[in-house]
C-alpha cells in the first residue's frame, strides 16, 4: 500500500511539475482522436457523456493501474508506465481508442547516461550526493516536496559529486529532479528523516 501511495504521489509531482495534458472527445459513436501519443508523466483527459458511454480500459501495460469512468463529462488519467493502454465504451462495443505512451527523453543525448547520474542516499538525514557524468549539457537539481513546490535549486558540476545539505528541510518525501534547459533527465524519490 504504501508504495502504492509513493507511486501515485510521483506519477501526480510528475505531472503537476512536468507533464502534458491530451485530449479525447467522443461524439457520435467515436473516440477523437482515438490514438494518442504520448510521454510517461502525461495526462489523458475523456470529455464527454459517460453516462451514455462508460469508458474502461481494456488493456494496460505492466505496472500501470486499469481506469474506468462512468459518471459526469470529463475524466482524467494519468500515465504512470509507458507501453500501450487501450480503451472502449462499456456499451457500444465499436467505440475503442489506444494510447501508446514512450518513455520521456533523457535530454542528456545518450539513454545510458540517465543510468551513471547517481542519487544516494534514498533515506538521508542531512547530505544527498549526486554523482553526474562527464557531459556537455548543464544540469540543475531541484528538491521538490510532495506538493511540487521547490524547495532547493543547485547547478550540478560535469563528472563530480555535489553534496546537497537537506539538515534544514522538514522531515518527509522529497523529489529529486535532475534537468537540463529543455527536459526532465530524471527523477529519484527520497525521504527526509
Amino acid at each position: 500500500m504504501k508504495s502504492k501511495i509513493i507511486s501515485t504521489l510521483l506519477v501526480l509531482f510528475s505531472v503537476a511539475t512536468f507533464g502534458t495534458t491530451h485530449n479525447i472527445s467522443f461524439a457520435n459513436f467515436a473516440y477523437s482522436p482515438n490514438l494518442v501519443l504520448i510521454t510517461v508523466g502525461d495526462t489523458v483527459t475523456w470529455s464527454g457523456d459517460f453516462t451514455s458511454h462508460p469508458l474502461e480500459s481494456t488493456m494496460v501495460p505492466v505496472g500501470a493501474q486499469a481506469f474506468s469512468n462512468s459518471v459526469g463529462s470529463s475524466f482524467n488519467y494519468v500515465v504512470s508506465v509507458s507501453g500501450d493502454y487501450t480503451f472502449h465504451c462499456t456499451i457500444h462495443s465499436s467505440m475503442t481508442g489506444t494510447i501508446k505512451a514512450s518513455t520521456p527523453s533523457t535530454g542528456i543525448g545518450m539513454n545510458n547516461s540517465i543510468n551513471e547520474i547517481l542519487i544516494y542516499p534514498t533515506a538521508v538525514h542531512s547530505f544527498l550526493k549526486i554523482s553526474i557524468p562527464t557531459s556537455s549539457i548543464n544540469l540543475i537539481a531541484e528538491v521538490k516536496n510532495i506538493l511540487g513546490q521547490t524547495t532547493m535549486k543547485a547547478e550540478l558540476s560535469n563528472g563530480s559529486i555535489t553534496t546537497l545539505d537537506l539538515s534544514n528541510q522538514n522531515n518527509g518525501i522529497y523529489f529529486i529532479a535532475i534537468r537540463n534547459e529543455l527536459d526532465l533527465v530524471k527523477v529519484v524519490r527520497v525521504v527526509k528523516e
